[in-house]
């Protein structure tokens, strides 16, 4: 099956709960008390039961989401609705497991497969952050973090939620992801084994308009469950062919040690041997294009932070910082130029104890709610949750 250019949702449940909805956005809060922000998703067994599972769980928010895509589908000048101008094989982009999740999903959710499909092919899906790690040998620290930005989030506000998906593949290593209502595997997260992954988009090539290749979120996803240590994932990077330019970090904070590496579809570049690595959202391996100048100016400060006092580096300090280079100081208001961008989601920190840190920021107040897990089997144990 191809799918050309989709350019409307189907119709789903509760359609003239619209303006219901649109009200509650406005006047409901949220309370937010221990790690009940942060919904975990308990999901197994083969690709088409972990998505029905991940439908089932998280059918209120993927009915949402779905419900404000149709309300921003009148506003004029909206990107939003803008798919993709692009041919797609569900088979060869999601591959045959990825496609079966994604049914799953539909199924589990309540809504057409093809509603999930325009959701999955909208420009944000695709996701950008900014990320580091490094080793630092004087004092025996290993950091590893991600921020998630998403820029839709300024549009689809208490829409775009985000949970934790705790997930069991038939015959594969288990492993954890954040992930969005609706939207297939995601960018970052870590397996049982304790390997961390994080990733961003490279914009400094243009993205090609054939989608031939492989989804970024399927490779991640292939990469956490099927990878045992460091030395694995380097023998898996160094033959995946995928869709567009991406940049993903592997590393082991037992091992402290970091694979980087870039491609461009079929075109990839590793590097195993340095112990840091900065990147935002243009190539360093590749020969630089056209750098976008607010992952030019987040690339610099980041650096700059992680040169700075190497034993204040933690979550706040670094990934939280809202110095805006434009005005040469601290801002109030976080902008596409701090590395707090404007549009965060989610951040991940993953450091030497073995610890993965969740940060959101949720509220008016933008109060940081943290979550930490284990990289290891102790998380993947019955009914353990996040501290």
């Amino acid at each position: 099956m191809y799918i050309h250019s989709v350019r409307r949702v189907h119709k789903i449940d509760n359609m003239s709960r619209l303006a219901e909805i649109a009200q509650n956005r406005r006047t409901k809060k949220r309370h937010m008390n221990g790690i009940d922000w942060l919904p975990i998703i308990e999901c197994s067994g083969t690709p088409y039961e972990i998505g029905r599972s991940i439908g089932e769980q998280d059918r209120r928010n993927i009915h949402r989401i779905l419900a404000h895509h149709v309300d921003a589908a009148g506003w004029a000048g909206s990107s939003l609705v803008d798919v993709l101008e692009l041919d797609v094989d569900p088979k060869e982009y999601w591959g045959t497991d990825g496609w079966a999740e994604l049914q799953g999903m539909a199924d589990g959710a309540g809504v057409p497969v093809e509603n999930l499909v325009y959701q999955n092919l909208q420009k944000y899906a695709l996701g950008a952050c900014t990320h580091f790690a490094q080793h630092d040998e004087s004092t025996g620290r290993f950091l590893h973090g991600a921020n998630i930005d998403v820029p839709a989030s300024l549009l689809l506000r208490d829409s775009m939620t985000y949970h934790v998906q705790k997930r069991r593949p038939k015959g594969g290593i288990p492993y954890v992801l954040p992930g969005m209502p609706g939207v297939l595997l995601g960018i970052d997260g870590f397996n049982e084994k304790g390997l961390f992954v994080s990733s961003s988009m490279l914009l400094d090539e243009p993205q090609p308009k054939r989608l031939r290749g492989t989804n970024h979120g399927v490779i991640i996803s292939r990469l956490l469950q099927s990878c045992n240590d460091l030395s694995e994932a380097v023998r898996f990077l160094s033959v995946i062919a995928g869709w567009g330019g991406w940049a993903i970090a592997v590393s082991c904070p037992k091992e402290k040690r970091v694979v980087y590496a870039e491609y461009h579809g079929n075109r990839t570049i590793i590097d195993e041997k340095s112990n840091r690595f900065v990147c935002s959202n243009h190539s360093r391996l590749f020969p630089a294009t056209k750098i976008p100048d607010h992952s030019r100016l987040r690339l610099e400060r980041l650096e700059g932070l992680l040169n700075s006092d190497r034993h204040a580096i933690d979550l706040r300090s670094v990934l939280f910082d809202r110095y805006n280079p434009n005005k040469s100081g601290p801002s109030k208001f976080r902008t596409m130029n701090t590395v707090f961008r404007v549009d965060h989601v989610v951040s991940l920190l993953a450091d030497e104890t073995g610890k993965c840190f969740f940060a959101l920021t949720r509220n008016a107040e933008q109060t940081e709610f943290i979550a930490a897990f284990d990289c290891g089997p102790s998380t993947f144990a019955s009914n353990t949750r996040g501290t």
